[in-house]
């Protein structure tokens, strides 16, 4: 396989701007490759700070998860397959990969693991508790466009995009 010549990785979550997905399935419907959405579990960013050799494989793509986790998994299929029809035009074929860990980590990762074209993420929420992540762990964009060697591609997320309808 040619250098980047996987799938578009475009990292979701739960309550996400409908932006960030729709211009990732615009990217990869213009490239003509599919779409990885990377659903990182809110829950897993503490296996990050173990020791490489302690983490296990399945706590980096963890098989199973827990009722909560299983029912945002679900929410989020529903809702990215809802919001590509949408768009008005083909979908992009694409999948849904639970990963765990630190955000940045997780989709640098799984965009290595497929040999990405290129990773798609969001500005930062607004909040107390996501300001307060960013200001100790930095943005996921910024951390990603540092470490990755494919493109990063950071989709700005306005007020009234906040406003517009998310992801589950």
């Amino acid at each position: 396989m040619a250098a980047g010549a996987g799938p578009v990785v475009v990292g979701i979550h739960r309550g996400q701007a409908r932006a960030v997905l729709d211009e990732a399935a615009r990217l990869a419907t213009e490239l003509g490759r599919p779409l990885l959405c990377g659903y990182v579990a809110e829950d897993s960013y503490l296996t990050e700070w173990d020791r490489p050799d302690d983490v296990a494989e399945e706590s980096l793509h963890p098989t199973e998860v827990g009722a909560g986790e299983g029912d945002a998994v679900l929410a989020l299929s529903e809702a990215i397959t809802a919001a590509l029809h949408e768009l008005g035009e083909q979908p992009p074929t694409w999948t849904l990969r639970l990963l765990a860990g630190d955000a940045a980590k997780a989709l640098g990762r799984v965009a290595a693991e497929v040999d990405a074209r290129l990773i798609v993420v969001g500005t930062h929420r607004r909040g107390f508790s996501n300001t307060l992540e960013n200001w100790l762990a930095g943005s996921v964009g910024a951390r990603l466009t540092h470490d990755q060697q494919c493109p990063v591609v950071v989709v700005p997320v306005t007020a009234k995009e906040r406003a517009t309808p998310t992801l589950a």
